[in-house]
């Protein structure tokens, strides 16, 4: 009856060893419960599929607009990735290479609490996270951080988010940007995947 139900977490004892009917239920309830549990994992599988698959099609379309502005577009991308992921805060800095002794990543975005932010920052490789990604043109993702973390070492300010994931914009070998991005929530992997693609 509870297995009609579909309740199959309902207790169940076999009435001896001798009760093959008994153990027959039990062996059905696990397996109907197994299959529930897959069916469970394969439908957020398929939502966080679904999630990137639309998110790249969107960014898609933002590349599309504003490609002749590099300020607009960094700001139309990022202000859409924070809300995509529900972050709060992110930045994007792009290779300055003017002069060939002194290149550096500025900071041409900010974007945190829904508005725009308006700052000045730099940083050469090696200098700070950002440095640090450019030259090692790895994603760095850090969870768990410590009070006033963002205000000392990071390139946005002054709120303390929970984590922080800095990925590299990159052609070939070449690091042409940094995206870095606050939340007060953890980044799932599957997200960090999806910035990673997306850059």
């Amino acid at each position: 009856e509870k297995i009609k139900e579909g309740n199959l977490d309902h207790e169940f004892k076999v009435a001896s060893d001798d009760d093959k009917l008994g153990k027959s239920l039990i062996e059905m309830r696990d397996s109907l419960k197994k299959a529930r549990e897959e069916e469970e994992k394969r439908k957020v599988e398929d939502e966080k599929r679904r999630w990137a698959n639309e998110g790249l099609a969107k960014f898609a379309e933002i590349l599309r607009q504003d490609n002749d502005n590099l300020e607009k577009l960094s700001y139309n991308v990022l202000k859409n990735l924070v809300k995509y992921l529900n972050g709060n805060q992110g930045g994007i800095f792009l290779k300055n290479d003017e002069d060939k002794e002194d290149v550096y990543y500025e900071l041409t975005a900010a974007y945190a609490y829904n508005r725009r932010k308006y700052l000045e920052k730099e940083y050469r490789p090696g200098e700070g996270l950002i440095g640090t990604c450019a030259i090692e043109q790895k994603t760095i993702y850090m969870a768990e951080l410590p009070d006033n973390y963002i205000n000392i070492t990071s390139g946005l300010g002054n709120s303390n988010p929970r984590s922080l994931l800095i990925v590299p914009l990159k052609t070939d070998e070449e690091v042409l940007g940094i995206i870095e991005l606050a939340s007060f929530e953890e980044f799932e992997d599957y997200q960090i995947k999806f910035v990673e693609k997306l850059a």
